[in-house]
């Protein structure tokens, strides 16, 4: 087996979830003896493999250029599309960060209330339900055009087909897997502090975060860099002297920090489950999530969750996951983490370039 792991043009120097989705999914092929190569290009050459296997339709532009130059030889397609239902992010986000803009806390409030009174009934219209729609029918057409589809979690296979509508189209589930090197750190029992690794954008809440525990006694990391120079000044408005930021840090330092940090808080909009949240758990972190993406899928009962749109729930979570109290080797956590790995991941990945090839045959 010959395969061409197509990831994004800027991946090597624009890190994400995206890309260690990919180079993770290479090296454990690899070691299953398939013979990979992952490239970072819009315009990937697929003649001489057998299957050509691309990461992300979040970027539709991109992808269908992707999807095209393979296409064009008759290559065999496998599209791991890491695609969830974004109309909750667009719709609801951009008033949650209004409402954080305002000057004083007590306004914040009287803005976040009418936002929940209001938010199951906000109208799908105007330019951002316009751009929204039509990215989703640009990213339908590029789940059509693949053989097999390789969701990382059930949850992500039945958006496929309740909103993307490509339920004709197969596809293998083939869950994310957790780095070794995240269960092996020593744990120290006298872990403290709150950490958020991941890029700092609207996506990721941290100003939500922020606002939520300005007046929680806890030290507060923010770990990973901005694109967007507004929203970082949002998040340092609500920023205390217990926050600190660190804007670049190298990958293993990052991990011996969440082997130290009390709770890792991630209550993104959307993930699938969250990379750093997988890894912040393995090192033995409580950890809260979000509760609009795969999330529970992951991780269960085991970790606490809250509403990205409401600030009181980010806080009511760090809160209940400070008070657990420290985590043992081996509690069910780890053990559910434990049967993530790599190796599960590759082979459900070869199962899908099988399916495609025999699509093909």
């Amino acid at each position: 087996m010959r395969a061409l792991l197509v990831a994004r043009a800027d991946g090597a120097r624009k890190h994400g979830g995206d890309i260690v989705h990919a180079q993770r999914t290479a090296t454990a092929l690899r070691a299953l003896g398939a013979d990979v190569d992952l490239v970072f290009t819009d315009a990937p050459d697929p003649r001489g493999y057998d299957v050509a296997h691309v990461f992300g339709i979040f970027e539709p532009e991109r992808a269908a250029k992707q999807i095209g130059a393979i296409r064009a030889h008759g290559t065999p397609l496998v599209l791991s599309p890491i695609w969830l239902d974004l109309r909750a992010f667009f719709a609801v986000a951009p008033r949650v960060e209004r409402a954080l803009a305002a000057r004083a806390a007590a306004a914040v409030e009287h803005r976040l209330a009418r936002l929940h009174r209001i938010e199951s009934e906000l109208p799908w219209r105007g330019s951002i339900a316009r751009n929204a729609d039509r990215r989703l029918h640009a990213q339908r057409a590029l789940a059509l055009a693949a053989d097999v589809l390789l969701p990382a979690s059930e949850v992500e296979a039945y958006l496929y087909g309740e909103r993307l509508r490509v339920s004709g189209t197969p596809f293998v589930v083939a869950p994310l897997g957790v780095d070794d090197e995240a269960f092996a750190l020593e744990r120290p029992r006298a872990r403290s502090g709150v950490l958020c690794a991941g890029r700092v954008e609207p996506k990721k809440n941290q100003a939500a975060l922020l606002y939520a525990l300005r007046d929680v006694d806890v030290d507060v990391t923010i770990v990973g860099g901005a694109h967007d120079p507004g929203y970082l000044a949002l998040c340092k408005r609500w920023s205390t002297q217990r926050t600190r930021f660190v804007e670049h840090a190298p990958h293993a330092e990052v991990v011996r920090m969440m082997s130290q940090a009390a709770v890792h808080a991630h209550p993104s909009w959307l993930e699938s489950p969250g990379l750093a949240s997988l890894e912040a758990a393995a090192t033995g972190a409580r950890v809260v999530a979000g509760d609009r993406g795969c999330e529970r899928e992951y991780f269960g009962s085991d970790v606490d969750y809250a509403d990205p749109a409401d600030p009181a729930s980010i806080r009511a979570a760090v809160l209940r996951a400070l008070d657990r109290g420290p985590r043992d080797r081996g509690d069910t956590l780890e053990r559910r983490l434990g049967a993530l790995t790599w190796q599960r991941t590759g082979t459900a990945t070869l199962e899908a370039y099988a399916r495609a090839l025999a699509a093909h045959a």
